[in-house]
């Protein structure tokens, strides 16, 4: 048997590294491992798609950094009220708005939206290529689960075919993220080289 390709995957966000872990376990070619560094944040709303854009620079850099396979992810929340917002800015927004400004946001307005992530692969010297993960869904009219580890906007967002938020969830997140639909992508595509 083939020595598993050992990947790491550059985030400080352990919420991210354990989905990532867990879309990845039935693919024994793989050992997901994270490097522990926080990727670099290129704010550029100029670009067609910066959420695409942040991930393939990042890997590309690690890879070239730390001269290992590396992945690196950009996610971001798309409210349908408004055009490509949050999208990259969306850590930014929850820490300036809070919730109550969320959801104060969105009073009235389709609250109807998406979680969307591009993962980039690449390996030191070549050109990283990247998978795509999307779930769709809505913004609740207030907060669940402020006592739960989870990720911000886990506690507001609840996907299609569900009757509650992520944070009421999180067993079943790892099962249907966007996130795991994307890394899900990548395994598929190590398995075949």
């Amino acid at each position: 048997m083939k020595e598993p390709v050992v990947i790491s995957f550059l985030t400080r966000n352990r919420h991210k590294f354990i989905e990532a872990e867990e879309a990845l376990k039935p693919f024994k070619c793989i050992q997901l491992v994270q490097l522990y560094e926080e990727k670099k944040e290129y704010k550029d709303d100029s670009v067609d798609d910066p959420i695409y854009q942040i991930a393939l620079k990042a890997a590309k850099e690690g890879a070239t950094l730390y001269k290992k396979i590396v992945v690196a992810e950009d996610a971001g929340l798309f409210f349908n009220a408004y055009r490509d917002f949050p999208s990259l800015n969306t850590k930014w927004v929850i820490k300036r708005l809070d919730y109550d400004g969320i959801l104060r946001l969105l009073d009235g307005k389709d609250r109807t939206a998406y979680f969307r992530s591009v993962i980039a692969l690449c390996k030191p010297n070549e050109e990283p290529i990247a998978f795509e993960g999307r779930i769709d869904g809505h913004i609740t009219e207030k907060v669940y689960g402020e006592n739960i580890d989870c990720m911000d906007y886990d506690r507001i967002f609840i996907p299609n075919g569900f009757d509650v938020p992520f944070a009421l969830m999180m067993e079943n997140k790892t099962q249907i993220s966007h996130r795991k639909i994307a890394f899900q992508k990548l395994g598929e595509y190590i398995g075949h080289f």
